[in-house]
């Protein structure tokens, strides 16, 4: 009875809160009859749902619920509170093949003030892009060859086991994004718990990530200075702005439920201690900019030293899913070594993207 109590819970809570995240939709934005509606391309920052580490990439994004470590402030922050020492995670995200889109992560954790506090930093830039203007649509030389559009987000977190079981935690970000001279800057927050059942290893993972207010672009690229000639001798000169809508953030709603197969105390087919261990995850998140996706993973793991991960991300909206495998298939692996008394990791993971090539994630950590 436990079991389902907690699943109940779970579940109201699900819809209680999701119902909140559609309620922030687009709004004014019709589609056309040959279109249905969707919610993508509605807000700003759309950088933050990209997936960081290469675990995760690996498991199609289903490791809300078994997450730790630093990489646990994109996550899920409760994931965070497992860290016993000073950890630290970073890694590089190739994305989409040759289209030249990099992604940057670095995060770390510490324990203190009697939990565990971090930091993180994610950044995605898009390479050099020519500079054109209206009367050099072919390159301006004036003001460079060339610009960068880069999207960034800081954030300092705090994570704290409140029982043996239950682990929660939250974190504030600072977003900025745009391009030089031009861009648009939030302050959000995350909050993140992981109830630990006791039952054949179940893990439940909620998160709600990226809330926060609206912010318009600001930059020298969108104001002029305009002279007013009344015939005087004194013109008067003017600096004005253009106007530029409020832009909202890309609110996120993830659940994972996730449960120990294999080589557990309280695995579903028991093993404790045993070489040989595996798990499995299953996710759904949703967002005011895209509808509700899934995702499946799996992790097996050779005397705590080799993984081999797998994963299926669902998506359910109209974009082209190719041939089986094409869009949204995921896998990886991963080595853990043991350095001075420490862990040191390494992972890596490919994500099929379909007419977009493919994600590649390296990723490295060190921690106790």
């Amino acid at each position: 009875m436990n079991i389902l109590r907690i699943i109940g819970a779970t579940g109201a809570a699900t819809v209680l809160l999701s119902a909140t995240v559609r309620a922030q939709g687009p709004g004014g934005i019709l589609p056309t009859p040959q279109d249905s509606p969707n919610r993508q391309g509605t807000r700003g920052a759309n950088f933050l749902h990209i997936p960081i580490g290469a675990r995760g990439g690996a498991m199609a994004g289903s490791i809300g619920s078994s997450v730790a470590g630093p990489t646990a402030w994109f996550w899920n922050p409760a994931g965070a509170a497992s860290s016993e020492s000073f950890s630290l995670s970073a890694g590089r995200q190739n994305l989409y093949d040759d289209l030249g889109l990099a992604q940057t992560y670095a995060a770390g954790s510490i324990p203190l003030l009697g939990g565990v506090v971090g930091m993180h930093l994610n950044t995605l830039g898009s390479g050099p892009i020519r500079r054109t203007t209206e009367l050099n649509p072919f390159g301006e030389r004036l003001g460079g060859n060339s610009f960068e559009w880069t999207s960034t987000v800081v954030g300092l977190g705090y994570a704290k086991r409140l029982t043996d079981r239950l682990s929660v935690g939250g974190q504030v970000k600072y977003i900025t994004e745009g391009i030089p001279d031009a861009n648009t800057k939030w302050v959000a927050f995350d909050i993140g718990t992981q109830f630990n059942t006791g039952l054949y290893g179940l893990v439940l993972g909620g998160a709600i990530q990226n809330v926060g207010g609206t912010a318009r672009a600001n930059g020298a690229l969108i104001q002029r200075l305009i002279t007013t000639d009344d015939g005087s001798q004194l013109p008067e000169a003017r600096r004005v702005q253009f106007f530029t809508n409020n832009t909202e953030l890309p609110v996120e709603f993830r659940l994972s439920i996730g449960t120990d197969l294999l080589g557990g105390a309280n695995s579903l087919f028991g093993g404790a201690g045993g070489k040989n261990t595996l798990s499995a995850e299953v996710s759904v998140s949703d967002a005011t900019d895209y509808s509700t996706q899934y995702g499946i993973g799996a992790e097996y793991g050779y005397r705590n030293l080799l993984f081999v991960r797998g994963g299926k991300r669902i998506y359910n909206d109209d974009r082209d899913r190719g041939g089986v495998g094409q869009v949204g298939l995921a896998g990886g692996f991963g080595l853990r070594l043991p350095v001075f008394g420490r862990s040191v990791r390494f992972d890596y993971s490919y994500e099929a993207a379909g007419a977009l090539q493919n994600i590649q994630v390296f990723s490295f950590e060190v921690g106790k």
